[in-house]
């Protein structure tokens, strides 16, 4: 039976509740799953929670002293964040129209260049603009996560891993001042002004990471490149037991623009947004 499902063209001529897979074998994909796309996944959204918190320790660097912000203008560029990123909080469906692993490295390679451009800033216009950008960018990345992560985990096994992707923002918070301390203290005997250094240093790497999320970052379970091949079946096959295949990013199902309307009609998107 092993034999026969290593050797099995398509998994849609098995059925689900055949299962011929131990659970041993089961929790191993789940466990690879969680080390290589959970951990990473979260590594992206604690560097994201990095570029958009740093302008308070970019303040206190002498940033507002540099570019003349008054009070209400310092306020106004953190506002054009949030303005953006819930303006734009639409983006996630383009995970169900656009490959994962092209659009989630596209993302962190224009939040980390938006991010890094920050140091380039002579203005408070400029400025807000940048951070407008910013919550763009990170819109499009961190509430679409749920919808990514549900092509590889069953609805019964999401929210820890949902969990796990969130608690990297804590883990962010709990290091940021320190290590925005350690840039500063250093940008100090530099031509560059210790909060442009900050924007850059913090900036950059998600640029860097990016590349590699091009590659490391699966579409759906059946391409993830460190699963071996019976993996990548146990991965597939078992989230056909009690799901649909369009679980499996296989379907042939399009977007329709009429479900726009539908979530807009639907009070509980707002109550939870």
């Amino acid at each position: 039976m092993l034999e026969d499902f290593d050797n099995s063209p398509d998994l849609a001529d098995i059925p689900a509740s055949a299962a011929p897979y131990s659970s041993e074998e089961e929790q191993a994909v789940l466990r690879k799953f969680d080390r290589h796309l959970v951990l990473f996944i979260a590594l992206l959204y604690m560097l994201g929670f990095l570029d958009r918190s740093n302008i308070g320790n970019a303040k206190i660097a002498g940033m507002s002293d540099d570019l003349h912000l008054s009070s209400s203008q310092y306020e106004w560029t953190l506002r054009s964040f949030y303005i953006t990123y819930v303006l734009f909080e639409w983006m996630p469906i383009l995970y169900t129209v656009l490959s994962p692993s092209k659009y989630i490295a596209s993302c962190v390679l224009v939040w980390g260049a938006i991010a890094s451009f920050q140091a380039l800033a002579t203005s408070y216009e400029s400025l807000c603009f940048l951070r407008a950008l910013l919550g763009i960018s990170e819109a499009a990345f961190s509430p679409g996560v749920p919808v990514f992560l549900a092509f590889f985990y069953r609805r019964d096994e999401l929210a820890y891993r949902i969990g796990l992707f969130i608690s990297a923002a804590p883990l962010a918070t709990s290091f940021a001042s320190s290590l925005a301390w350690l840039i500063t203290k250093v940008g100090q005997g530099l031509p560059i002004a210790p909060w442009r250094m900050l924007f850059l240093v913090e900036g950059f790497p998600s640029v860097l990471i990016s590349v590699f999320a091009f590659h490391h970052i699966p579409k759906c379970p059946g391409e993830a490149k460190y699963l071996s091949n019976r993996e990548r079946r146990v991965a597939e096959l078992r989230l056909r037991k009690g799901e649909t295949k369009a679980r499996l990013g296989t379907s042939s199902r399009k977007f329709e623009p009429s479900e726009i309307w539908e979530a807009l009609k639907d009070p509980k998107c707002y109550l939870t947004a």
